[in-house]
């Protein structure tokens, strides 16, 4: 596993972590511009539980471990919304514990502006499972696409999940993609993400 520090700037996670995470490096290179990347946080970032921000879907799809100075927190159980986590007041992110994957990769749809995910997609095939994390699509925050995961379990590639589809209800529409635009990136995302992956 990979243990990052809350403090440490997606900048040094990008390069530290290429060798041992590819694909958690390459997200991270990714995220802002140099400015943001060399004074954000991965504990900043998955403590504000942006909904389009790439961490979460990044600790969500490796079924990673959220330490603080209180206790451990399983991202499974962390992430509870929009902007909502399992922290307590006064809690502060000290370090976040990354499972390797046999296989994983992250692709997003930029708003162009803010570099934020539009949709993002991180994929990550274990050798007893695949997660598949979605972050910017839904008015619930990031989530796990299961029906992704139990198609991609059992054949690992695009093709997979190219007869699957994401309800439309529940994701989010602004000027920047409608509802049913979201939910048609996830799919398309996913399946690109496994391509990359695989």
């Amino acid at each position: 596993r990979v243990c990052i520090g809350g403090a440490t700037p997606h900048a040094t996670v990008a390069r530290e972590a290429a060798a041992h995470y590819p694909a958690l490096a390459a997200l991270a290179g990714n995220i802002g511009d140099p400015a943001v990347r060399a004074r954000g946080t991965v504990g900043g970032s998955l403590a504000n539980n942006d909904p389009s921000a790439c961490y979460p879907a990044a600790a969500l799809g490796s079924g990673a471990t959220i330490v603080t100075n209180a206790r451990e927190i399983a991202a499974d159980d962390y992430f509870q919304g929009m902007f909502a986590t399992a922290l307590d007041e006064g809690e502060i992110i000290t370090e976040v514990r990354f499972p390797v994957p046999e296989k994983a990769a992250y692709m997003k749809f930029d708003q162009p502006a803010s570099r934020f995910a539009l949709v993002g997609v991180f994929v990550a095939r274990y050798p007893d499972s695949v997660r598949v994390a979605v972050t910017g699509a839904s008015e619930e925050g990031v989530f796990r696409w299961s029906e992704a995961e139990a198609a991609l379990s059992s054949d690992f590639s695009a093709g997979a999940v190219a007869g699957l589809s994401v309800a439309a209800d529940g994701m989010i529409g602004d000027l920047h993609g409608t509802p049913g635009y979201r939910a048609n990136l996830v799919k398309v995302l996913t399946g690109r993400a496994a391509d990359a992956a695989g």
